[in-house]
């Protein structure tokens, strides 16, 4: 069941006598016969209004243009959507659209010494001696180069022996 709300001008009058019902903005101005804007409004009747308006209201739940709310007070709310039937004079131009701004920098702006260029950061000489030859690690799986001291060279290991690579060198 797809969802249609009254057309009216006010809420009580989408609740109790409504002009006819309508699911899109196009099929409701047809009906109306005139321009309608999409409306939800809050009703918060009187003990002797809500008897009055309950069968007005039952009947517009089950269109589903109709939700009911409990105040702090608990008395009911009623929630109603509803195509408003306005005049044209109500109905609001869109606003005009900006000209887009002309662009006032020109070829001198971006010559050489007009921006400022970001300075490269130093670069520290100590960078790649992040694993220093200062020996092999436990595992083992690491020895000096004979050739060359200052380089350790890896080996791939098994992964079960910890700290047992220097008995092994020595066999």
């Amino acid at each position: 069941m797809s969802l249609t709300y009254p057309i009216a001008e006010t809420a009580t009058e989408a609740l109790t006598q409504p002009q006819g019902h309508a699911r899109t903005k196009a099929a409701a101005q047809d009906l109306a016969g005139q321009p309608v804007v999409f409306h939800t409004e809050w009703l918060r009747p009187g003990p002797e209004r809500a008897e009055e308006w309950q069968a007005s209201v039952q009947a517009a739940m089950n269109t589903g243009s109709v939700q009911i709310y409990e105040s702090e007070k608990g008395r009911p709310v009623i929630a109603i959507s509803f195509w408003r039937m306005v005049d044209e004079s109500e109905i609001a131009p869109p606003p005009p659209k900006p000209k887009p701004q002309e662009d006032h920098a020109d070829d001198l702006y971006f010559r050489s010494g007009r921006t400022r260029k970001k300075k490269p950061k130093p670069i520290d000489p100590n960078q790649l001696d992040l694993f220093r030859g200062d020996g092999p690690d436990q595992s083992g799986y690491e020895r000096q180069d004979p050739d060359n001291p200052d380089i350790v060279l890896t080996e791939e290991g098994d992964g079960t022996r910890f700290g047992s690579g220097a008995e092994k060198e020595a066999e």
